[in-house]
């Protein structure tokens, strides 16, 4: 099995178990690292992950993995958090972010007067609609993106609050 039939039929064994759980199934990853073969899932849920969700999470996919005889190689299994840096992928993600700090890179440079030339934007997301993301840029400045030429987009958490007074 390739690697991504082996992420999809993972996510398809295991995403009605995390649902039964109250778990949100945020994304997979099956890499090869230093120590071997490694799956990563991202769960989340309301009020946030702890690492007690963790434990309970990998307990609930190994015991799935091992019944499906899925991953027939040896591998190891990390559950986390997506993190405050956490990508945004799904139509879903963008709408629950609506308000948030986000940073926007591009496939490739796109030419702004205000800005001149450049590849990554930062700003609030705004909307999202129609496979298009529009977001306000920190000089208030609002932009669209077409999703066709995003290449990754991910929170970017607003550190100057912690210096306001």
């Amino acid at each position: 099995m390739s690697k991504n039939e082996i992420i999809e039929k993972v996510k398809e064994v295991i995403s009605p178990v995390l649902e039964s759980g109250g778990y949100e199934l945020v994304d997979i990853e099956y890499d090869l690292s230093q120590e071997g073969r490694v799956l990563r899932i991202y769960i989340d849920k309301d009020g946030g992950v702890k690492i007690k969700d963790c434990e309970t999470v990998t307990a609930m996919v190994l015991t799935v993995l091992d019944t499906h005889k899925i991953i027939e190689e040896d591998y190891f299994i990390e559950v986390s958090s997506p993190g405050i840096y956490r990508e945004l992928k799904k139509e879903k993600d963008f709408l629950r972010y609506i308000g948030h700090r986000i940073k926007v890179k591009l496939y490739n440079s796109m030419e702004l007067p205000q800005f001149g030339k450049q590849k990554v934007f930062f700003g609030k997301l705004k909307d999202f609609k129609n496979n298009t993301l529009w977001i306000v840029l920190d000089n208030n400045l609002e932009i669209c993106f077409d999703m066709s030429i995003v290449a990754k987009v991910n929170l970017e958490p607003d550190i100057s609050i912690l210096f306001d007074k």
